[in-house]
């Protein structure tokens, strides 16, 4: 039989190691939220620096089957919540972009200047940062490229497709009513007349002249980045498109530098929360990856359109 003296010991020892395990737990935790708490005071007072990624092709709609895209909707949610976040004092975009709408550059180049304003923006150049890419880049406070970015294409495009002769082939017939002489100009179904190519070059040549002054209001650069020339990124410097070449590390000291912030100013990557399809099928061209759509294939958002774009291979 046990004696009762021995009991008590035992019950007071569970008792103790009991207690002992609930304060283990409630310091950990009160760790946990004091140092929570301190990082928030910490960026809060000494700031922090934003990474935005954006990647993919500049258009009005995230195209299923075209591979990743940046939209203007999209850009003004990452603006919105940087303007609105007093602790975030500068920004860094890592833009990886060949351009594409003209339009939707516009738009999203109006939003960059008005960022601009009031923090500090610090665009990195990873791999592609062309045509569209580098028009909405302009109002940052410097553009830094990696070594092997491929940087420039400053001017606009057009593609019209002409399908006549398969329509032919194919035995198909279409008639055209129109109620003026240029009603359907660019229509794919008919080789255009030397009239219509005049007319769009027009358009197109006053398209490219905005882009040429934007990028005179905010460089100075070789007047031989007008032929809309693409140079990799150590070439670039030479001619004024970028201000440095570095890492993304290197962006982000110049950033913190910029906005007067210490070495040791924390860095908060900012995302948009997914769509139900992201959640689905997930970032980017992995729909375009499951239906085994050819890459060189012009998507059809961007026919017959005026585009900021790099088109290699076009």
């Amino acid at each position: 039989m046990i004696p009762l003296s021995y009991l008590g010991f035992i019950l007071k020892r569970k008792t103790l190691i009991t207690i002992l395990s609930i304060a283990v737990v409630a310091t950990v935790i009160i760790g946990v939220f004091l140092w929570n708490f301190i990082q928030q005071i910490e960026k809060t007072v000494v700031g922090y620096v934003a990474i935005v990624r954006l990647s993919g092709t500049i258009s009005y709609s995230s195209g299923l089957f075209g591979g990743a895209a940046v939209t203007p909707s999209d850009f003004k949610y990452y603006v919105d919540r940087i303007v609105s976040d007093p602790a975030a004092k500068a920004v860094v975009f890592v833009i990886n972009s060949p351009g594409g709408s003209a339009a939707a550059s516009e738009e999203m180049y109006q939003l960059m200047e008005k960022l601009a304003e009031s923090k500090i923006v610090v665009v990195y150049a990873s791999e592609t940062l062309a045509s569209g890419g580098y028009y909405i880049s302009l109002p940052a406070h410097r553009i830094i490229a990696s070594p092997h970015a491929l940087v420039g294409s400053i001017g606009a495009i057009m593609m019209v497709y002409n399908i006549n002769e398969l329509l032919d082939k194919l035995g198909i017939n279409v008639t055209i009513i129109k109620s003026g002489e240029f009603k359907d100009i660019g229509s794919a179904i008919r080789a255009p007349s030397n009239e219509e190519i005049g007319l769009l070059k027009d358009i197109i040549d006053k398209t490219a002249k905005i882009f040429i002054d934007r990028v005179k209001k905010h460089r100075v650069v070789d007047n031989d980045v007008f032929t809309a020339k693409i140079y990799i990124g150590i070439d670039a410097i030479d001619v004024g498109l970028v201000d440095g070449i570095g890492t993304l590390d290197d962006a982000i000291k110049i950033a913190r530098e910029l906005a007067n912030m210490p070495h040791y100013a924390p860095v908060v990557e900012i995302e948009k929360p997914a769509g139900l399809l992201e959640l689905l099928f997930g970032r980017g061209s992995q729909l375009n990856k499951i239906i085994d759509i050819p890459g060189n294939m012009m998507p059809n958002e961007f026919a017959n359109k005026i585009l900021y774009l790099w088109m290699p291979g076009s």
